[in-house]
């Protein structure tokens, strides 16, 4: 996630406009498909231990190397292989939670989300301090360096918890193309509201510090600011969506953090472009803002519609998790494309309009929470 940090940096090595930066970033959405689709097929042959070993080192690996590139092609293609190594990381401890999720009778995918969403606080708050300091390269090649060796000495560390690869081959079945047809309709409600609720995270990983950088004014270190708003959302969200389901139901909090998450960064987002020429920092303090609500509003809706996805469905956990993604990364692509063109027809501004419209009628789709709290009868 550091690329969402130095974002300006990297559109600056590609010498692209916004337009076509936004496609080579949503162009990784091929390889997260291919990864998607052929997930089960790897994972029976390697184990999920092998696949996160694998895919860990792909990662980073090609992360070292983005910040040397100023092809727009090169990186276009990097990028398709980067999202399909995260891909297959992301499912592989994705399956791995729900298995020990449903082993224990816990609510265990808020709190992986929130443990990522930590990890990215960090990354965001050190790229606020060194971005001015440090080149871009040597920020990510030192980065993907120490965290290559952190993620194999923890992964070795907890090689016992990792079912063994016999067993865990039966646990999976593979996605194929002729199954496609099945990814939008394994759950319909589900896919929708998943993809409308996910979109204003993703697109703020590609475009927050880039608003506040060209539109806001701020400089290169103040523009991460937006971004480090929306992770600390997103923890306080995640950590503490747990502990809010014993006060009030799903629906309850689905539909109070759709529309209040999605109503508070228009309205922030909106009065931080029209302060903008009137004074920056109370326009960057709109923005700021904007962007925390942002983090609020999606914090929980990935967990929390995976989780009623399994719930609700008879396939196994790593069906679950790899139809679900597929169609939202499918779904993501071509409305991500949509905020691009708008993004160079308008303006990023008027662009993001889009997710948080999108947030705000995930409330829609609260009934298909549970409508009782955690421990109280019939949940």
């Amino acid at each position: 996630m550091a690329l969402s940090a130095r974002s300006p940096d990297l559109k600056h090595n590609l010498q692209v406009s916004n337009g076509i930066y936004g496609l080579i970033v949503s162009i990784g959405a091929v390889g997260s498909v291919v990864s998607l689709l052929f997930l089960g097929q790897l994972v029976h042959k390697i184990g999920i231990l092998q696949t996160l070993v694998i895919s860990a080192t792909g990662q980073y690996a090609v992360m070292a190397a983005i910040p040397h590139i100023h092809s727009a092609q090169i990186y276009a293609v990097s990028n398709i292989f980067l999202a399909m190594c995260f891909s297959a990381h992301m499912i592989a401890l994705h399956t791995q939670v729900l298995r020990r999720q449903d082993e224990s009778g816990e609510i265990l995918l808020p709190r992986m989300h929130g443990s990522w969403s930590l990890g990215v606080l960090v990354t965001v708050i050190a790229a606020l301090l060194i971005t001015s300091r440090i080149s871009f390269a040597w920020h990510l090649d030192f980065l993907m360096a120490f965290t290559w060796i952190a993620t194999m000495a923890l992964l070795r560390s907890m090689k016992s918890n990792f079912p063994e690869r016999s067993k865990d081959g039966a646990a999976f079945e593979r996605i194929t193309l002729e199954s496609l047809k099945s990814i939008f309709t394994f759950d319909k409600s589900i896919v929708v509201a998943f993809a409308m609720g996910l979109l204003i995270e993703f697109s703020s990983g590609d475009w927050s510090t880039l608003v506040t950088n060209q539109e806001i004014g701020a400089g290169k270190s103040a523009s991460v600011l937006a971004y480090l708003a929306l992770i600390v959302g997103m923890i306080l969200g995640r950590m503490y969506i747990v502990k809010l389901i014993r006060y009030r139901s799903e629906r309850f909090w689905i539909r109070f953090a759709a529309i209040g998450g999605g109503g508070g960064f228009i309205f922030f987002s909106q009065l931080a472009w029209f302060l903008a020429g009137k004074g920056s920092s109370y326009a960057l303090t709109c923005e700021v803002i904007a962007f925390f609500f942002a983090g609020l509003g999606t914090s929980f809706m990935a967990p929390i519609f995976t989780t009623i996805a399994n719930r609700r469905s008879s396939l196994k956990p790593s069906e679950v998790v790899s139809k679900l993604n597929l169609a939202n990364t499918i779904i993501a692509f071509g409305a991500k494309s949509i905020i691009s063109w708008l993004a160079q027809t308008t303006s990023i501004t008027i662009a993001l309009l889009v997710p948080g419209i999108l947030l705000m009628l995930v409330a829609k789709f609260a009934y298909l929470g549970s409508p009782n709290r955690v421990g109280q009868k019939g949940n």
